[in-house]
């Protein structure tokens, strides 16, 4: 397998569950895969048994996922196991919103299949999925925590929003992040990577600082050769520097101010 490919499939696959499209994740399940949910107690054994546990919830909740990073690993050509990090708000229509720091495990097989026509292909199936970090699950609830803020005293965090972007990791990790989630870049590796800065940590990717400028032209604005800042996230500009919302300070050429000041002022 390989594992870039296996890591963008199964971040796909969580992104997609999380805007209440459940069915491509189960559809990838193997016959007798084993999912062991994030609340205590919970574990489904078997891709039918799934959609039918699925097939019976109902809820009116919505989540926003932001700051996702995969990693894969692999002992044998036809399987490997990728590790999903990533932070999940839950939003309930009163207005609560809950957030929680998630790890799910997502171990992959291949099966060979037999088509209509006797040709036999090998395709990968998710043989276990593991949400670790379990909380007390209430009683009324089966697989969404529809009594999530009742039982659960989670923590408030700054909404994210924006484009949902996508980076390569130099130590070939999958990035996913909200734009709103990234609040500075700076040029790493003498200008051939950059390191991504936001509120929860930090991503060294595969990606020079002209062309994340270039590609995200209404995301980022260069202050410096060396960095981009998220205009979202200006506290002041000053000469000859800006200062950011959790209080780093970039400096901003002589030659380069009157310009970076017009282009901030257009953008906020």
């Amino acid at each position: 397998m390989n594992l870039q490919t296996m890591s963008s499939v199964s971040a796909e696959l969580i992104l997609r569950y999380y805007e209440n499209e459940p069915m491509s994740f189960l559809e990838h399940m193997d016959d007798e895969a084993m999912w062991y949910g994030p609340a205590e107690g919970q574990f489904i054994r078997g891709r039918e048994e799934m959609i039918r546990a699925w097939s019976r919830e109902e809820h009116p909740l919505t989540f926003t996922v932001a700051s996702m990073k995969t990693r894969a690993n692999s002992a044998h050509p036809s399987s490997c196991n990728v590790m999903l990090t990533y932070t999940v708000v839950t939003h309930y229509p009163n207005g609560h919103d809950i957030s929680v720091f998630q790890r799910t495990l997502l171990c992959w097989g291949e099966r060979t299949v037999t088509d209509e026509n006797g040709r036999k292909s090998k395709i990968p199936r998710i043989m276990v999925c593991h949400i670790s970090n379990p909380h007390r699950k209430h009683d009324e609830d089966h697989i969404y925590p529809k009594n999530y803020d009742q039982v659960y005293a989670g923590h408030h965090v700054m909404p994210q929003q924006g484009q949902r972007l996508h980076f390569h990791g130099t130590d070939r990790s999958e990035f996913y992040y909200l734009s709103d989630s990234i609040l500075w870049v700076e040029a790493a590796k003498g200008g051939r990577h950059c390191v991504l800065h936001t509120a929860e940590d930090d991503a060294e990717i595969l990606a020079t600082i002209t062309e994340l400028a270039d590609r995200y032209p209404r995301l980022f604005l260069r202050c410096h050769q060396s960095f981009l800042v998220n205009p979202n996230y200006i506290r002041a500009i000053r000469r000859f520097e800006v200062e950011l919302s959790d209080g780093t300070t970039l400096p901003i050429p002589e030659k380069k101010y009157t310009a970076f000041r017009e282009q901030a002022e257009k953008l906020l």
